[in-house]
């Protein structure tokens, strides 16, 4: 048993599909298979049932929870050997959505990377609660996304409070409301209950997603049941079918930048719920009782920096 084979068994576990797993590893289904037969035959039991399709054994199950620890105190204790050595050679593993990197990495990195230029970025990219899941369990060491709840164990701090907005066209305002359009326009700039877009068709997030968490409670407390064209698990595609007036769609101010780049004359108004604003808690969390370097220390202060700066430039 060693470590390697540890980490290609997490992922398996994480994955189960071997040529996924093997793809992502950069390793061939020969080799991945050959770990997992070695750990089967070091503990001497079955961790994969093979058929009707692959799924973790009750052994495999209590292999997975203490094989995700080991090797999160392994990388921890790495973090603290990168802390002292002159050459500061270290990774750091974190956790955003990619939406959210592509708007805040390039200011993040090249300030990062000026002082740090040894340290690998590990990057994930999960829904919210897998990666919460994850930097609970160590194996993340810093996450950027949106948390409801706080939790006693993570240090979280607030980046930006990110409004949620409902974008909806002009003609899809005329169609469905053609004699008091203008008027539902302008009293929604300010913010717009769902009530008053009830015969408006809708492009939403799936449900799985926090957003449509969200939504759903709206449409709820609203007393609307939405009439939902599509759904789908990203926002950009609902941008992309602007354009064809398909139903009115939800995103988040961190995206109206992208979102009036590509469609300038787009309404976007700040959704509300009795004349209050609803909106996301953007944090970035770490576990107290994990060890960070100092470089992922700098990480969180460049971070919460260049946040500073995307919150002053962004609508009010």
């Amino acid at each position: 048993m060693n470590l390697l084979s540890l980490y290609y068994f997490v992922e398996l576990a994480k994955e189960l599909h071997v040529t996924n797993t093997a793809q992502k590893l950069y390793i061939s289904q020969q080799n991945l298979s050959q770990h997992i037969q070695r750990l089967e035959q070091y503990y001497g039991v079955p961790l994969f049932h093979r058929k009707p399709k692959l799924a973790l054994t009750y052994a495999g199950e209590q292999l997975y929870a203490v094989a995700v620890k080991i090797l999160a105190e392994e990388h921890e204790f790495q973090n603290r050997l990168a802390d002292i050595s002159e050459k500061s050679i270290g990774n750091l593993k974190l956790g955003i959505p990619s939406y959210r990197g592509q708007i805040c990495l390039p200011e993040i990195l090249p300030r990062f990377y000026a002082k740090w230029p040894n340290i690998k970025i590990e990057l994930c990219n999960e829904s919210s609660n897998k990666m919460e899941e994850h930097l609970y369990n160590g194996e993340l060491d810093i996450f950027i996304g949106v948390m409801y709840q706080d939790n006693p164990k993570l240090e979280s701090s607030t980046l930006l409070t990110d409004h949620i907005y409902l974008v909806c066209s002009d003609e899809l305002l005329q169609r469905h409301y053609p004699d008091s359009w203008q008027k539902l326009k302008e009293e929604s700039l300010s913010g717009v209950e769902l009530a008053h877009f009830s015969k408006i068709p809708f492009l939403l997030p799936a449900s799985s997603m926090k957003l449509r968490k969200t939504l759903d409670q709206c449409f709820l407390d609203a007393k609307v049941k939405p009439n939902i064209f599509l759904e789908s698990q990203t926002t950009e595609l609902f941008m992309s079918l602007y354009p064809h007036n398909y139903g009115a769609f939800f995103c988040t101010q961190m995206r109206l930048p992208t979102l009036l780049a590509a469609h300038p004359d787009a309404n976007a108004f700040p959704l509300a719920l009795k004349k209050s604003l609803i909106n996301h808690r953007l944090v970035l969390a770490y576990h107290k009782e994990r060890f960070l370097p100092e470089y992922a220390h700098d990480f969180i202060e460049i971070t919460k920096d260049v946040f500073d700066g995307i919150a002053e430039v962004r609508p009010h």
